[in-house]
């Protein structure tokens, strides 16, 4: 956490470093975020990271909206690689952790509710896909359960925005609501997870 945060504090630092390539792009800017999401994500890259990058580039709004389409995407790809191209390596990297144990041995006969829990661990966006997918999880509890993945993701991307929006005068303002915002997002996680344990019991 400490790690991102600071990186998103030097990325805005050097913004005029990186602002004018970004602008070139034109109404083809997130594209490239996006194509990220889809390649560095599967390949082991932690979700927040592009998270808070996404509230840097785009903003609070802007930010949240391409991040959870690059979450979603990605997610999808690693279902479809997962149950296929690489099932018989996750399964050889689950073997003994039990965590994964468990969640590749509930996978195939969860319910949403099951998997929007699952999303809601602090292990690898990445990892916890892949062990899903390689236990035989349906697409549509799947899906539905990367719900569960979003407010904590969201509170990045306003984590990002918030360090974008540092400085003097409205900065501060924005600075406060976009904090505040973080903030909230964060508890809306905490709540989703202790209601869906309740209902489990």
């Amino acid at each position: 956490m400490s790690g991102l945060a600071a990186g998103a504090h030097l990325l805005a630092r050097h913004r005029e470093a990186w602002q004018p390539w970004l602008a070139g792009l034109g109404p083809w800017t997130p594209v490239p975020y996006v194509v990220l999401w889809l390649v560095a994500v599967p390949a082991g890259l932690p979700a927040a990271a592009l998270a808070l990058t996404a509230g840097l580039l785009f903003g609070p709004v802007a930010g949240a909206g391409w991040a959870s389409l690059g979450l979603v995407a990605s997610g999808l790809v690693m279902h479809w690689l997962g149950r296929r191209w690489l099932g018989p390596r996750v399964e050889r990297l689950v073997a003994g952790r039990a965590p994964l144990e468990r969640l590749r041995g509930a996978a195939a006969g969860s319910g949403a509710r099951w998997h929007m829990l699952a999303r809601l661990s602090p292990l690898n966006y990445a990892l916890v896909s892949y062990t899903l997918a390689a236990g035989g999880a349906p697409m549509r509890p799947y899906l539905l359960g990367l719900a569960g993945a979003l407010p904590g993701r969201v509170a990045y991307v306003w984590m990002g925005a918030l360090a974008r929006s540092g400085g003097s005068g409205d900065g501060q303002v924005r600075a406060v609501v976009v904090g505040a915002g973080a903030c909230g997002l964060l508890g809306l996680a905490w709540w989703l997870a202790r209601t869906l344990r309740t209902g489990r019991r």
